[in-house]
């Protein structure tokens, strides 16, 4: 309120006209809720309204008259002398708040001027200051508590714009280089959060559109919170950290209000994914106590071996069959390494393919001996980050098998390379020890002669050798002697398991007839001396096997011995027959021949005389057919003598072709040649190189109609040259092939042709001389006969340049 004498007032906005009269304003002046009170210009009060009596805390009569600086000596010096002062000395109205002590209250004070003295209006405004201080201390505690939380606030108004941020939104907002520029920040007060939020794009942007979305929703009342968990790259530290998004609308009255708030929830989510990890770990813990269980179930059922080692190589689990195989209860085993177990080389093979397996970290699998017994195990064992997993199986019946399957096979290879009885005998016992026994006997009867029976033994030591033979001695006794004489009457032989006192030294043995069909021919016997190698029942079907293809063998000898008797007995004959036939044919021939020649020369008889001739070609045929027959006979048997000799192979064919193209020509055939230049000299028999063509091309003549061709030629194939004859003839049929070179086959299956040797002899020559025979024809097209010899090295050529040619 303010009161000037002679001069319109106002108070509170309302005009108090200055012709009032003194009643009236009086009366205003007590009625208003601010204190008045007028000072003369020498600081006494002249008027106190009533209101300044209640702030002043005296009554008006005790002031009235009252200079101010002497009732209230505080103010002197103070805010409220200067300013009076300068109202007065200058005449301008002053207005000023401040607190006075004395009255301990906030005052705020008007003075105005005049030329009697100074009015002044004051009133009692602690309760605003009380309110306004308590009020910036809730706002500074409010934003102290802000500014102290770790999560990023910022308060939003109707349109998105950030009204307010506490210190952690701009350090985060900060360190994301969103800083201040002039004053400004695009994530600070003042920026347009929405906009930010819209105008988002790229990577790591992905949920602004919704916060977006769910902040128009707040600030359109269509919802009351939004929340958002979001992934956010730390582009610093190269990491993905999470936040929650709050966004609430501020309830209250005034301007709507947004408060959005970014709390970091990295260490809330890691620990919620620790959690479930916790969980998943929990759960596999219990899925793989389960399945370790389940696992422990089976190792235990199954019957091979099973042993787990940790990085130190101590045994960890053993299951029931590994307890057999090492020879240990597992309680003796855990917790102990294999060198502690076993001593000496024993165990000392599996340390040595488990440090092979932790070295290489790669599966090892090996066959070994057992550490107990004489037995062999497959151990494979798988390397991991906890150690070792071991699995071993008692292989050693297989073993066994695949020893005598390998046996056998080598003893079958050995006893067909000679057909002699005493070379099967010997290759079986000598093969047999030590791979199968440490002492092996055959003893045969009536096996391979009418002789005395006879024994052939290998042994390890000369002592046991002496004891098999003396086992297999006619009549002999002791524990030996009577298995051999008890295995003559039995079909799979007779064991002798345990040590006998009649067969010191041996602590097994098998003996087993050697029988075919129903006649036997000796007998096998087989011994150990050894504690862990024993025969049982299992071993008689082997050894059984071992006898029947022993026996086998040896009836092959005695047939191959009888044959060769056989083929002797009938070269034998057929040298007598033939000697004995051409004495005979040779007169038929002479006489012949002598008969003919005197009809001729009477010139009568001409009839007879024909006959005579064709006699002399039978007589012909008759000896070519012997010729034949001993050279069949010489080939069959190894014995064709060939006297071979370097040939020319272009001289060779010239000497074929003048031999042959008369006949060709007599049957209107065309002969051909043709060779290779530079083809090497063949080793060879002349004669017998001769023949091989004559039968080839007498047989291409013989077959080829009028008018066709025979082609001869030859080529070199390595270290050979290729000889090829080829008629125009009706061909082979393919069923008839493979036997054109078998003897008398086409004497049985070829109309118009010989006794059927002619291609057997080839046949033979061929491969006497070190080549191949063979045939093509296909029915219609004629055949193609080719064999190959063998070709001599190239001389050097300065032997060639020196002498010339080499003499045959």
């Amino acid at each position: 309120m303010v009161v000037r004498q002679g001069q319109e007032r106002t108070t509170h906005g309302r005009a108090i006209p200055g012709e009032c009269s003194s009643l009236q304003a009086l009366e205003t002046l007590e009625r208003i809720s601010d204190a008045v009170v007028s000072l003369d210009r020498s600081w006494r009060f002249t008027y106190l309204n009533a209101r300044s009596e209640w702030l002043l805390r005296r009554p008006r009569s005790a002031l009235i008259g009252r200079v101010l600086w002497e009732e209230f000596p505080e103010a002197r010096g103070s805010i409220f002398e200067r300013e009076y002062r300068r109202a007065l000395e200058e005449q301008v109205d002053v207005a000023f708040e401040t607190y006075f002590a004395p009255l301990e209250a906030w005052v705020d004070v008007q003075a105005y001027p005049s030329s009697e003295g100074l009015t002044v209006c004051f009133r009692d405004v602690s309760a605003r200051k009380r309110a306004a201080r308590a009020l910036h201390e809730s706002e500074q505690f409010l934003r102290s508590t802000l500014d102290s939380l770790s999560t990023h606030i910022a308060i939003l108004d109707g349109r998105g714009t950030i009204l307010a941020v506490n210190a952690a939104w701009r350090r985060f907002a900060h360190d994301n280089g969103c800083a201040e520029v002039d004053g400004h920040s695009p994530c600070g007060v003042g920026a347009n959060y929405l906009g930010v939020t819209e105008a988002s794009k790229g990577e790591f942007s992905e949920e602004a559109p919704s916060v977006a979305s769910g902040i128009h929703d707040i600030i359109a009342g269509r919802t009351e919170p939004f929340l958002l968990e979001y992934p956010c790259h730390d582009p610093f530290k190269g990491q993905q950290r999470w936040f929650l998004l709050r966004a609430t609308r501020f309830a209250g009255p005034g301007p709507l209000r947004v408060v959005v708030a970014h709390e970091d929830i990295t260490g809330r989510h890691e620990a919620d994914e620790a959690r479930r990890q916790l969980i998943r770990e929990e759960a596999a813990r219990e899925e793989a106590e389960a399945a370790r269980e389940r696992m422990n179930a089976v190792l235990e059922r199954i019957t091979d071996g099973f042993a787990a080692f940790d990085l130190d190589g101590r045994f960890t689990y053993v299951n029931r069959p590994a307890e057999a195989h090492f020879g240990r209860k597992r309680e003796a085993l855990l917790g102990r390494r294999l060198e502690e177990v076993f001593s000496g080389t024993q165990g000392a093979a599996m340390a040595s393919l488990l440090h092979r397996a932790t070295e290489a970290q790669v599966p090892v699998e090996e066959e070994q001996p057992s550490v107990v017994d004489n037995r062999w195990l497959r151990v494979v064992a798988y390397p991991s980050q906890e150690g070792l997993s071991v699995y071993f199986r008692d292989i050693t019946e297989q073993r066994r098998v695949e020893l005598w399957s390998h046996f056998l096979s080598d003893m079958g290879a050995a006893s067909t390379r000679s057909l002699d009885c005493g070379d099967v005998i010997r290759g079986v016992v000598t093969h047999a020890v030590p791979t199968l026994a440490d002492g092996c006997a055959i003893t045969t009867r009536d096996a391979c002669s009418e002789e005395e029976p006879s024994t052939e033994a290998v042994a390890m030591t000369p002592g046991l050798g002496d004891a098999l033979r003396a086992a297999c001695a006619p009549g002999a006794q002791g524990a030996l002697g009577q298995l051999v004489t008890q295995a003559v009457g039995t079909e799979s032989g007779v064991l002798m398991q345990e040590p006998s006192p009649g067969a010191p030294g041996v602590e097994s043995a098998v003996a087993v007839p050697l029988a075919l069909q129903d006649r036997s021919l000796g007998v096998l016997l087989l011994v150990s001396t050894r504690p862990g190698v024993r025969y049982g029942a299992e071993s008689l079907p082997l050894v059984s096997e071992l006898a029947r293809r022993t026996a086998l063998a040896l009836e092959n000898a005695r047939l191959y011995r009888t044959a060769r008797q056989a083929v002797g007995a009938r070269d034998e004959t057929l040298g007598i027959v033939s000697h004995d036939l051409r004495a005979p044919l040779n007169t038929i021939s002479l006489l012949s021949r002598s008969a003919e020649k005197r009809l001729v020369q009477r010139a009568e008889g001409a009839e007879a005389a024909e006959a005579l001739r064709k006699i002399r070609l039978v007589v012909g045929n008759m000896e070519r057919l012997i010729d034949d027959l001993l050279e069949v006979a010489r080939v069959e048997s190894g014995r064709a003598q060939l006297d071979v000799e370097p040939l020319e192979v272009p001289r060779l064919l010239a000497q074929v072709q003048a031999l042959n193209e008369l006949l060709a020509a007599d049957k209107a055939l065309r002969l051909e040649v043709d060779f290779e230049q530079g083809l090497p000299r063949v080793r060879a028999d002349r004669a017998r190189v001769a023949r091989i063509f004559q039968n080839l091309l007498g047989n291409a003549i013989h077959f080829t109609p009028p008018g066709g061709h025979i082609f001869l030629k030859a080529e070199r194939r390595g270290e050979q040259v290729c000889f090829r004859v080829k008629d125009s003839g009706p061909g082979i049929d393919a069923a008839a092939l493979p036997h054109v070179f078998d003897r008398f086959w086409q004497a049985i299956h070829a109309r118009k042709a010989g006794a059927g040797l002619g291609l057997a002899i080839v046949k033979g020559l061929v491969e006497a001389h070190g080549g191949r025979v063979w045939v093509e024809s296909q029915p219609g097209q004629g055949a193609a006969f080719s064999f190959t010899l063998p070709a001599l090295p190239e001389p050097p050529a300065s032997v060639r340049q020196e002498g010339g040619e080499a003499s045959p």
